[in-house]
């Protein structure tokens, strides 16, 4: 994989006054949002005094309140390997112990990187399809984070998100700018459409990144219940209905027992590593699930 410390880049042309342009199936997620809202919650009350402890840094990404304007309060660390973790709903009050479990993973999969952060986005608020919008906002400031880190000397960006968070990571790979790529895009448990990935808004993700690695589990009743009617498939439950090239689902239902489950399986853990040390020779993986026998 070439580092994008290696070639020129262009800073991307700043966009004013765009609106996101999520569509959001309001009337067919309704039922589901309700569960999502029910373990989103648990969540939050289940590991808060794990942040004390933890050795991921937190750089928050604030919505401007009410004068607007989404910024980070701070830049990535220049290193040759940056790990970035991006939680969802709710997930801003376990942000650090969320990061550090899905870093353990990576680690203990064989992957170490230089320095490690988590982006913290004000995503506590009952307003789920308001959180679901904001998605975009936090992309776009992770795009302009990511762009001015490789401009600064950094080398390759390792980007990982969970449940909403896993469309934020997806909305930086589209908004960054046509001179930069992100090395690895990973979405665990990604709150979303699999239709999303395949004719809009995500179907210029690929362009802006070398591997995406979407992690899915049919035990993630969360997300399934949420999305995927009709003909359509719940990203996160069962993967997407296309093959884009530069992406790849990983089906990690034998592994992954639940919507949190993602966050420190061993398994996902191992698979994200892998691909890194792969150093996507394959461009993003074949166009079909991972299989592992064993999965």
């Amino acid at each position: 994989m070439a580092g994008n410390n290696d070639s020129d880049h262009v800073p991307r042309a700043q966009e004013s006054g765009d609106e996101p342009t999520s569509t959001r199936r309001t009337m067919l997620k309704a039922a589901g949002v309700t569960a999502v809202a029910g373990t989103g919650l648990t969540a939050v009350s289940g590991s808060a005094s794990a942040q004390l402890f933890g050795g991921v840094d937190v750089i928050e990404i604030d919505d401007g309140g009410l004068l607007g304007g989404w910024e980070a309060e701070d830049d990535l660390p220049v290193a040759d390997e940056l790990f970035v973790f991006i939680h969802g709903w709710f997930g801003d009050t376990t942000v650090s112990s969320q990061a550090n479990d899905v870093l353990g993973a990576v680690e203990d999969g064989g992957y170490e990187p230089d320095e490690a952060v988590a982006l913290e986005w004000p995503a506590t608020t009952i307003n789920f399809f308001g959180a679901e919008s904001d998605t975009e906002y936090v992309g776009e400031v992770a795009a302009e984070l990511i762009e001015d880190f490789y401009d600064d000397g950094g080398g390759n960006v390792r980007l990982v998100g969970h449940s909403l968070g896993g469309r934020c990571v997806l909305w930086a790979a589209t908004k960054i700018g046509s001179s930069y790529e992100i090395e690895t895009v990973a979405p665990l448990g990604a709150a979303a459409d699999g239709s999303e990935v395949c004719d809009g808004p995500w179907d210029d993700a690929t362009d802006g990144a070398v591997d995406i690695r979407n992690y899915h589990s049919e035990n993630d009743s969360t997300v399934g219940a949420a999305y995927g009617v009709f003909s359509d498939t719940a990203l996160g439950n069962e993967g997407a209905p296309c093959d884009p090239d530069g992406y790849t689902d990983v089906d990690v239902t034998s592994s992954v027992g639940d919507h949190f489950a993602f966050l420190g399986d061993s398994e996902v853990g191992a698979d994200i590593a892998a691909a890194i040390e792969d150093d996507g020779d394959d461009g993003g993986g074949d166009d079909d699930d991972d299989d592992f026998g064993w999965w």
